[in-house]
């Protein structure tokens, strides 16, 4: 009696991964519910944030620390990881306990993380960043003076700073590929009737609306908080809108994960190496793409290349490999 008192909707028999929200137990209330509680939970998670970072600045701050401009980089940087990655627990929370669904079907149409699929997205992800990581350098797009010897701070800070990437960007990127590409796109795709034979109501059961959701919000808001960056902004949906495709594409969430976390690594890796950490979220470096601080259309150029590249080389692979892109048929 207890186990069905907390089980939770079927996942959507023969559906596509922006459906998935779309259970039997939908009521048309449960979408701004949604976006109603994952606000209210960010609000006071970000804040327990805020509190433990500011306590930490001000024993940074006080001396008490060895270099303790340096400290405070790599503990805003841990920190600021940290507080995206917590969107994985929120995004979870309102999967399971407000959409009353399997918090599984949030990565993919097989209701859990594709580990298999996601190491070959991985391996797929390091060929464009590698070579746009070498057109990044060799074009120049990068802030005078930002590889001074000693702007690093030495082999002991970047060691702690490498620790923090390697170990703090992998929840990051996934976070934010299950906020962006999960969680909205599936509110979006849930909202079309699968009875309804409207016009309006097919457009919504597509995936183009949950795609454009999934690939242009975090662009607007980010346009929103820095208003003199086009390039940046362009960059930010076209590797929205790539994401997005492809997570509809292969049916789940791994390959906008890959090439989210090899992209963040190295990012960051290249902060760090050059003395940049203060820069991270500051407009120098945004999550997704490998974005400069001087705002021009190399970084636009850069960003069509890798996710060009990305999107042939992933659906190639999710060809020959048959990734499902629907979920399995509903039982009798």
């Amino acid at each position: 009696m207890r186990s069905k008192q907390f089980a939770c909707a079927a996942t959507p028999g023969s559906e596509s991964y922006h459906r998935l929200a779309r259970t039997s137990l939908f009521r048309w209330w449960i979408p701004p519910l949604a976006v109603l509680v994952f606000a209210v939970l960010l609000f006071f998670l970000w804040v327990g944030v805020v509190v433990v970072m500011t306590i930490f600045a001000i024993l940074g701050g006080s001396g008490l620390a060895p270099d303790s401009v340096r400290v405070g980089e790599i503990a805003g940087l841990a920190f600021g990881l940290s507080a995206i990655a917590l969107l994985i627990p929120v995004t979870l929370f309102v999967a399971r306990v407000v959409q009353w669904r399997r918090a599984g079907s949030l990565f993919s149409v097989a209701g859990r993380m594709r580990w298999r699929w996601l190491a070959r997205c991985v391996f797929g992800a390091a060929v464009p960043l590698t070579l746009g990581a070498g057109l990044f350098v060799f074009l120049g797009d990068t802030p005078a003076g930002a590889g001074a010897v000693g702007d690093n701070g030495g082999t002991e800070v970047l060691a702690a700073a490498a620790f923090v990437i390697v170990l703090l960007v992998p929840f990051q990127a996934a976070a934010e590929e299950m906020t962006m590409r999960g969680l909205v796109m599936q509110l979006v795709g849930s909202l079309g009737s699968p009875s309804g034979d409207s016009a309006f109501s097919r457009v919504l059961r597509s995936p183009w609306p949950a795609v454009l959701a999934g690939g242009t919000l975090f662009a607007a808001l980010y346009a929103a908080t820095h208003p003199g960056a086009p390039w940046n902004t362009v960059s930010l949906v076209v590797f929205g809108l790539g994401m997005a495709w492809l997570t509809w594409r292969t049916g789940g969430l791994e390959a906008a994960i890959g090439l989210h976390v090899v992209n963040s690594l190295v990012q960051l890796s290249l902060c760090a190496l050059t003395g940049r950490l203060s820069e991270v979220g500051t407009g120098a470096v945004v999550g997704g793409g490998l974005l400069a601080d001087t705002d021009t259309p190399v970084t636009l150029v850069l960003t069509v290349a890798q996710v060009g590249l990305y999107l042939l080389l992933v659906t190639g692979f999710a060809r020959r490999r048959g990734v499902s892109r629907r979920s399995a048929a509903a039982q009798p």
